[in-house]
């Protein structure tokens, strides 16, 4: 992954650059001190993973995030880094892909890596062969986006990435889904079932009989209660049930 470091603190490139040195699959190809420079090397090296600094002269480094995102289309993923707690929230919703504390502690980062790593291996997963059963399929893949046929003749479009679970209602016996930027979960034909949505991407986990979250959304597991990056963080009614919490733990490196 080519990478670029933004920080105004040269100390602090060079410390994070020599920690990177350890990743194979990683490599910096530049820095910046300020925003201005940093716009025209993202121009020139097409990166795959930026570091960005809050703190930069000239515009915050949280509203960077959007001119990242535009120069690169979206592809590039940002990972905000910091020695202020308080900006966590504000990077998450400007995008921001994961979020480091300063100085940098090892562990943290390489487990960031490694989500990393399970978020690209889901994007890249390739859509299915288009034979009669994905096309007459309730929900079908294309690319990093899914439609969700809503009645005979309505449909959603939707990004992976804007997916926080889904779940089961009882009282309308239908599956919804919880999209960001929706104010109202959407509501799934009812021929949907848990299997139709666990076969849509690698990132969709079974955490309970009610609820199928999307797994790069995952913060921590507390008390069995599943904690949601942001926007999602309001949702705190999404339990892990004791079968499915092996399986959960499975998908990630344990330290």
């Amino acid at each position: 992954m080519k990478t670029i470091i933004i920080d105004n603190e040269i100390l602090s490139i060079e410390t994070l650059s020599r920690m990177l040195l350890e990743y194979d699959d990683i490599e910096v190809v530049g820095s910046a001190c300020n925003t201005m420079v940093a716009e025209g090397l993202i121009k020139a090296a097409s990166p795959d993973l930026v570091f960005l600094d809050v703190e930069l002269p000239g515009m915050s480094g949280v509203d960077f995030i959007r001119e990242v995102k535009r120069l690169t289309q979206g592809r590039c993923r940002v990972v905000m880094y910091t020695g202020h707690k308080d900006s966590m929230l504000s990077s998450f919703r400007n995008e921001a892909f994961d979020f480091l504390l300063k100085p940098v502690d090892r562990d943290e980062l390489s487990a960031m890596i490694q989500r990393l790593r399970l978020h690209i291996e889901s994007s890249n997963q390739k859509a299915p062969d288009n034979n009669p059963a994905d096309i007459n399929s309730t929900v079908r893949r294309d690319r990093e986006k899914l439609i969700f046929n809503t009645n005979f003749s309505d449909f959603r479009v939707v990004s992976i990435a804007d997916i926080g679970l889904f779940y089961y209602n009882s009282d309308q016996r239908i599956w919804e889904v919880v999209v960001s930027g929706c104010e109202e979960p959407i509501r799934l034909k009812r021929n949907v079932n848990c299997e139709t949505l666990l076969a849509l991407d690698p990132c969709f986990v079974q955490v309970s009989q009610r609820f199928v979250i999307n797994i790069n959304c995952l913060m921590e597991v507390c008390d069995n209660v599943c904690r949601l990056y942001p926007p999602f963080d309001h949702i705190n009614n999404v339990k892990v049930a004791r079968l499915y919490r092996k399986k959960l733990i499975s998908r990630f490196n344990t330290i």
